[in-house]
């Protein structure tokens, strides 16, 4: 963490942390509020006015400035945060939720990131979406052109995020008229991540900071129905890293790689959601079982049309059922005709 920092700083750049107080963290851990305030000073924490929570400060995000301009931020607090950020990987709701480096002053900044919380809302004209929770930034890096979220993101350089599978990633803000929003290479979201969901042509002028954008130009509708299913991702999510621990006799898609999930993991978890929806199930058990099915056994179940069929006939709920019918030797002749069906001609 700290080596990526400093590689994306700018002489400007304050680096700032951003805490969720809705996440559990121990009081006398080195990064509670308490512990922070009593280390840093109060001037050196703001509150995240998020518009649902303006009516209870004490809920709301918080931006801790680890280091001024021209100062470096202590290399053991950096530590630490990475340390928590990766702990905090299979829980539903993140304490960190990021470290960003900015221009702007701590008050500036909060302003923008709450003003974001208006302009990436699933639902006009007063909703609202917690943004700067990982997975929530995750889903827009993976479904918005980097060419619209990098002027959305400035003043915000960079924002380093724990990821759904486990990691860190980088995303990345610029002005209009500079390069690449969303960068690519280790431990960032690559620009390619948007590709696997789903693209959008749309483009939208960047704003000033902190000001919404103008009713005229909307968010795309691809990233809005990631805000609007970040509740079901992050339940398929913890759902599947369950699902790791279980004996399987037949599982050949299981992940098994170092990571806690595969990388891209909410990405391709939003597209199984999608996937479902659009062969006929609404029931979000039966959408959830079999995402399952398709991480363990193949991730194009729903390309075997007899399996599809039976499974838009079932009642509400019924999808279990259908599943279950099919045997290990079934899923693996499935399988195999699955692969064998996805070959190039």
């Amino acid at each position: 963490m700290a080596a990526l920092l400093a590689e994306r700083r700018a002489a400007d750049d304050s680096v700032y942390l951003l805490l969720n107080p809705l996440a559990d963290c121990a009081p006398e851990h080195a990064l509670s509020l308490a512990s922070l305030t009593k280390a840093s000073g109060a001037d050196a924490l703001t509150t995240v006015a998020r518009p649902d929570l303006a009516h209870s400060p004490e809920a709301c995000p918080v931006l801790v400035q680890l280091a001024g301009c021209g100062n470096a931020p202590k290399l053991e607090l950096l530590e630490r945060v990475e340390q928590l950020a990766r702990a905090d990987a299979a829980r539903r709701r993140r304490y960190v939720c990021g470290c960003l480096l900015s221009p702007l002053d701590g008050h500036a900044l909060a302003v923008h990131v709450a003003a974001r919380c208006i302009d990436f809302s699933a639902d006009a004209p007063r909703g609202m979406s917690p943004w700067f929770e990982p997975l929530r930034l995750e889903l827009l890096a993976a479904s918005i052109h980097a060419e619209t979220l990098g002027p959305l993101m400035w003043p915000i350089r960079t924002w380093l995020l724990p990821t759904s599978w486990g990691s860190l990633a980088m995303v990345s803000g610029f002005q209009r008229s500079k390069g690449n929003g969303v960068e690519s290479g280790p431990g960032r979201i690559g620009a390619g991540i948007g590709v696997g969901i789903g693209t959008t042509s749309a483009t939208m002028t960047g704003p000033a900071a902190g000001t919404a954008l103008q009713p005229s130009i909307p968010l795309p509708a691809l990233a809005k129905q990631t805000q609007r299913d970040a509740p079901l991702i992050a339940q398929l999510l913890s759902a599947w890293r369950r699902s790791l621990q279980l004996p399987l006799s037949y599982a050949p898609r299981r992940w098994q790689g170092p990571s806690l999930l595969p990388p891209q993991a909410a990405a391709q978890a939003f597209r199984w959601i999608r996937q479902a929806r659009q062969a006929g199930l609404t029931d979000t058990r039966d959408i959830t079982v079999l995402a399952l099915h398709q991480a363990a056994i193949h991730p194009r179940l729903l390309d075997y049309e007899p399996l599809r069929l039976a499974l838009a006939s079932a009642a509400p709920g019924g999808a279990s059922t259908v599943l279950a019918a099919y045997g290990d030797h079934a899923w693996h002749r499935i399988a195999a005709h699955l692969d064998q069906a996805g070959l190039p001609t």
